[in-house]
């Protein structure tokens, strides 16, 4: 799969927003597949938007940030896990899991959560808020365990995660609905990885390729 992301990309720039969808037809992916592919590859338009919201980690000292928690431990977990994390084509820290809704504590948790703790406490924030989802089953008893963990940041737990992260300064989370709607985003997973020394995988150039390139359709034949 990893081979049809510059496939996608280029089909997007071509001006087709159903890329991932043709690319996914066309080598009959399954469903999770063509969900990972869509995680890796967002449209020029919304990869440069996107890239556009990151802060640097610096930012963060004095402000006020709000962590979208499942979203960013999933991924920490995965990579303490020795899954691969990739750089996306808007720049964010992904993990291709599909587990969000039925997620469950790894063995990598508690590691996870004292990265997260050292991570905060180096970004120095004004308030750290760290968010997780209600309907997660547990999500009572996880939070609960965090609390006893973390010393540079509160935990709670919401049924609207999504609309009262935003009312922070600054968020973290690579969820597209939310990176929509937010002003200012840091990748905490990349300062964490930067932290580990583990750098995530890219499956695009790190050089020449700019984020919203696109060309037109209607002009490619004169």
């Amino acid at each position: 799969m990893e081979s049809l992301v510059p496939l996608t990309y280029f089909l997007f720039t071509l001006g087709f927003r159903d890329s991932v969808e043709i690319v996914g037809r066309r080598f009959s992916l399954r469903k999770m597949e063509v969900v990972a592919l869509s995680k890796l590859v967002r449209s020029p338009e919304e990869s440069l938007r996107n890239s556009l919201k990151v802060v640097p980690a610096k930012c963060v000292s004095g402000r006020d940030l709000g962590i979208d928690g499942f979203n960013v431990l999933i991924t920490l977990e995965a990579a303490l896990s020795g899954q691969p994390v990739y750089v996306c084509s808007d720049g964010m820290i992904r993990d291709l899991s599909l587990a969000y809704s039925s997620y469950k504590p790894s063995d990598r948790f508690d590691e996870a959560v004292h990265l997260l703790d050292e991570v905060i406490k180096q970004l120095k924030p004004g308030r750290a808020v760290i968010y997780l989802d209600s309907p997660i089953s547990k999500s009572g008893r996880i939070a609960s365990r965090m609390r006893e963990m973390l010393e540079g940041a509160e935990v709670t737990v919401s049924k609207n995660v999504d609309s009262e992260i935003l009312e922070h300064e600054i968020v973290a989370s690579s969820d597209s609905r939310i990176i929509s709607h937010a002003t200012c985003i840091v990748d905490l997973p990349r300062v964490a990885l930067e932290r580990l020394g583990v750098p995530p995988k890219s499956l695009f150039p790190s050089e020449g390729w700019t984020p919203g390139l696109r060309f037109d359709r209607s002009t490619q034949n004169g």
